[in-house]
């Protein structure tokens, strides 16, 4: 099975949220102390950036916080990318030692940085991301998703016999959930590559989003109390739903198609 070799490669977690508003460098500050205080080091680097002033006078603005141990980093960025947009908090953590690990930074960090933001902000949309890899079988990436994934016969004439790259993507939209099941179908983006570092690996990405208002089949925005996310949850809950899903659908999905060409 393919869950048996995946190895993960890095986590994010992301929240938008409102309203719009400038942060200074000393609120930066003020997130960089409690982070360091609430995971217990001392060792995080501090950057704050203000951007270019927008029409109204207003500037954007960035806090980065950054802490690497040998090949393994922890970031936090806060910013906005333009005047009247959404906050961004996003969480980053590259070759984690164990998930759980990120799952007690990412919480920690997250009340830590609230905590100083004070009251009177609303979630308005929750962003899971991981990223692993898994070895091919039959040691080779590009044989296994053009053959065993997508088909291709080694006769066929359509297909250079030097191909030496291959993906598979898919999406999915978020629908409509129960009153208290929020994360309940959120929208997926999932990929699957040749791993350019080992092209006897694959590369898998999946992201999940979760908006305020799902989208209907037919397009349109419902805005029902009962259909909006309340955001509630922890950063480490949205995340083990993406690790949830990565290995209940995507990796099996990946086995059933290579048992059925076979």
């Amino acid at each position: 099975m393919l869950k048996n070799s995946y190895r993960t490669r890095g986590l994010s977690f992301a929240f938008l949220i409102g309203p719009p508003r400038n942060l200074s460098r000393q609120v930066g500050m003020g997130i960089h102390a409690a982070v360091c205080d609430v995971l217990g080091v001392d060792d995080i680097g501090f950057k704050y950036q203000p951007g270019e002033r927008q029409p109204s006078g207003e500037r954007t603005f960035s806090i980065h916080l950054t802490r690497e141990d040998g090949r393994q980093s922890f970031t936090v960025e806060i910013d906005q990318q333009a005047n009247q947009q959404p906050i961004r908090v996003l969480l980053g953590y590259e070759w984690p030692v164990s998930n759980n690990l990120v799952f007690d930074d990412f919480d920690a960090t997250c009340h830590a940085a609230f905590e100083v933001l004070g009251e009177g902000w609303q979630r308005v949309l929750a962003e899971a991301r991981i990223r692993g890899q898994v070895h091919a079988p039959g040691g080779s990436a590009v044989s296994f998703l053009s053959r065993d994934v997508l088909g291709v016969s080694e006769e066929d004439p359509r297909i250079d016999e030097r191909l030496a790259f291959t993906a598979i993507k898919y999406e999915t939209v978020a629908a409509e959930f129960a009153p208290g099941s929020e994360l309940a179908n959120p929208k997926r983006d999932v990929s699957v590559e040749v791993l350019r570092q080992d092209s006897r690996s694959l590369y898998v990405e999946v992201m999940s989003q979760w908006p305020q208002v799902a989208i209907s089949s037919d397009g349109t925005v419902r805005v029902d109390p009962g259909t909006v996310r309340n955001f509630q949850s922890p950063p480490s809950e949205y995340l083990m739903d993406t690790i949830d899903y990565t290995e209940s659908v995507v990796l099996p999905f990946l086995d059933r198609t290579r048992t059925k060409r076979r």
